[in-house]
């Protein structure tokens, strides 16, 4: 019974003594869903003996009796442990508790159990057989008939099946057979274990504000080992729970509070090897970004995570090195209710791969936001902080970027993207007009003398021309990109009865942000003779989660990253694990300064007419983690070139090389990864 097995396997605990615990849904904490699973695979087994009641031992045999019981449409009758005073004419039998190592009495009133009955007799566990052999006993004395017996989880190792056949019980069914529990490890039979996925476990934890396994530990914080998994930093989760004994992952793992099992906190961490990196050997990550010494390249971005003084502070105190506050008008700010919608998988919540929102500028009177920034600049002086602003003439812009210059600001932003501005000759509405942005960065970098940077929108074909337009202006930098323009359909987001279209960012929206950052950097690289400035920077912003996606950002040509959607869906905190990965990967490479990895990827980007097309890579299939589900022959057949067959006998896919391309759909779509890659070869002509 897989269910069972699954749970088993999940939520199952080791004991000395060949114990196993399953009082997380069996025997203390019942998963009803899992009890009507069970009563329906009793059924299925014990119709034909044709039963007329169900005997079971209290307590932890109810739950499976009365499910079966419902099912069957029969009375069932639980033994009980003591008598009771309003029990007169009984019959008892005396047994051994394996688990509590005593003797107890098992007794049934005459009323409920007579000759005429045909018993079917359900329990959790069969070990020994000592329950068994005090249910054949009672059944002998009542004379009724016993026709089978039913254990949801069998422990083969401690023989109790023989003691019930050699006593005469003809059928022994168990949904679950426990092999042993050498070294407190399930070994399940007929059950092949498989190696835990750890990228996949972590990402089911639902990353706690304040997190109940860490305090059941004590000795290590588990939780913060399994957040580094989540963001890509598997390999540095060890330093968390380095002095963690298995004790201590056990009550971690039984603290958790996950709405459907817990994570395997124990076996993530056992599956982990320890780093081969040097830690006491990480480069630090200043980077300079338009002259500006800033000590990571991770700012926030102007959004919805930065709007207060407050929240800045508490995201610089975390480790964040900048900000890009949120973009400051001079028009009056009414947002509307609710301003967010999310794209999830079917019946996931919490962890969406796409993100809209409606908002759009700063809410706070104009001179309240500068006093923030000011308050800011003074307080973290080492930090940077820009001002974002949108302005609806040139007046406007002038006036919003001196403001920030009195500040003290560090550079000046100017928003020609926002998707949704209420006002028009505002936003992205005017980051399409080559001939707009030029004129106000110019206007804007004839007013201060702090750096500039022209923040490109998503939403028009060919992102290069507006920014072009910027750096002849004088812009030091171009970050992009902001929200891209869409739709979402669910009830919940509607304003009034009433929706409209809105940006759309998370990390569904990564590959687009990076080919706009390709677009730019490749026009830096082929404009320098054309235009006034070819040395302005480069900021990316879209879909950055992890530290990972900020390197390619870098790669890409960005000497600086912004961070917003991931921040709004789990915290400030992630600066940790952004600074860490970021650090891990430069002391693997032996790369001391940042700013080598600026751009270091783009002469691997050709047009398509240049790429290779005389070789090819084939798919390669790995047997022992292949399970034989057949998705690779599906794609292959339905969306591929008919590659793969399948062979239902053996469930394995078989590549026919006659037929194969190449294009590693298979690869793709396999749920266990079993499908890498051989060499590049020539192809057969």
């Amino acid at each position: 019974m897989k269910s069972l097995i699954n749970r088993i396997i999940q939520n199952g605990r080791c004991l000395d003594g060949g114990i196993l615990k399953v009082d997380r849904f069996i025997n203390h904490q019942m998963d009803p869903y899992l009890m009507k699973q069970v009563a329906v695979e009793f059924m299925n087994r014990f119709t034909e003996t044709r039963p007329t009641k169900i005997l079971t031992v209290e307590a932890s045999g109810i739950a499976p009796a009365v499910m079966l019981g419902f099912l069957m449409e029969l009375p069932v009758v639980f033994a009980k442990k003591k008598q009771p005073s309003t029990m007169s004419d009984f019959y008892v039998s005396k047994v051994r508790s394996f688990t509590k190592q005593r003797d107890y009495t098992l007794i049934i009133s005459k009323e409920y159990l007579t000759a005429d009955d045909r018993v079917l007799f359900v329990d959790d566990f069969l070990a020994f057989g000592n329950a068994g052999i005090g249910i054949i006993d009672l059944c002998q004395q009542a004379g009724a008939e016993l026709v089978g017996m039913g254990f949801i989880i069998e422990k083969e190792f401690q023989g109790g099946r023989k003691v019930l056949t050699d006593a005469g019980v003809k059928h022994i069914e168990s949904l679950a057979i426990i092999e042993s529990l050498d070294n407190n490890q399930i070994k399940l039979k007929g059950v092949k274990l498989r190696k835990l996925n750890v990228y996949e476990e972590a990402n089911r934890c639902l990353l706690c504000q304040d997190a109940p396994c860490t305090k059941a530990c004590k000795t290590g914080d588990p939780a913060r080992a399994i957040r580094a998994i989540r963001f890509d930093n598997h390999k540095l989760a060890l330093r968390w729970v380095k002095d963690c004994s298995d004790s201590d992952l056990e009550r971690a793992e039984q603290a958790c509070i996950h709405f459907n099992w817990p994570i395997r906190i124990k076996e993530v961490v056992h599956s982990i090897h320890k780093d081969d990196v040097d830690d006491s050997h990480y480069p630090n990550l200043t980077i300079d970004f338009c002259g500006i010494r800033c000590e990571n390249p991770f700012f926030l971005a102007s959004s919805a995570v930065c709007t207060n003084y407050e929240m800045v502070a508490r995201a610089f105190d975390a480790g964040w090195a900048g900000v890009f506050y949120k973009t400051i008008c001079l028009q009056e700010i009414k947002e509307v209710s609710p301003r967010f919608d999310a794209m999830h998988n079917i019946a996931t919540h919490g962890d969406f791969y796409g993100f809209r929102n409606m908002e759009q500028l700063s809410e706070n009177p104009v001179e309240q936001d500068f006093d923030i920034l000011r308050r800011l600049k003074q307080d973290y002086p080492s930090k940077v902080v820009i001002a974002s602003i949108m302005g609806e003439n040139e007046e406007e812009w002038k006036r919003l970027a001196k403001m920030a210059e009195e500040a003290g600001c560090d550079a000046v932003e100017l928003n020609f993207s926002c998707p949704q501005m209420k006002y028009e000759g505002m936003g992205s509405d005017v980051g399409q007009s080559p001939e707009l942005v030029k004129t106000y960065t110019a206007c804007v970098k004839n007013s201060v003398k702090i750096p500039v940077i022209s923040k490109m929108t998503p939403n028009i074909t060919h992102i290069t021309e507006p920014a072009a337009a910027c750096v002849e202006a004088g812009a030091d930098a171009i970050s992009a990109i902001n929200t891209i323009k869409s739709v979402t359909m669910t009830f919940e987001s509607e304003v009034s009865g009433q929706r409209t279209i809105s940006g759309y960012s998370g990390r569904a929206v990564l590959p687009i942000a990076l080919r706009h950052i390709l677009e730019l950097a490749q026009m830096r690289i082929n404009s320098q003779s054309s235009i006034l400035n070819p040395h302005f920077e480069l900021s990316g912003v879209g879909g950055i989660e992890t530290w990972r996606n900020a390197l390619e950002f870098i790669q890409l040509g960005c000497s600086n990253v912004q961070v917003c959607t991931a921040v709004m869906q789990y915290g400030y905190r992630i600066i940790d694990d952004l600074i860490l990965g970021m650090q891990r990967y430069m002391a693997k490479r032996g790369v001391s300064e940042l700013s080598e990895l600026v751009g270091e990827r783009l002469p691997k980007f050709l047009k398509p007419d240049l790429l290779d097309r005389d070789t090819i890579i084939y798919p390669k299939f790995d047997k022992e983690t292949c399970i034989g589900c057949g998705r690779c022959e599906v794609s292959c057949s339905d969306g591929g070139h008919q590659a793969i067959v399948f062979d239902s006998e053996t469930r394995r896919p078989r590549l026919v090389g006659t037929k194969c391309v190449g294009c590693h759909l298979c690869r793709l779509v396999c749920p266990t990864g079993a499908i890498g890659m051989t060499k590049r070869i020539e192809k057969k002509q």
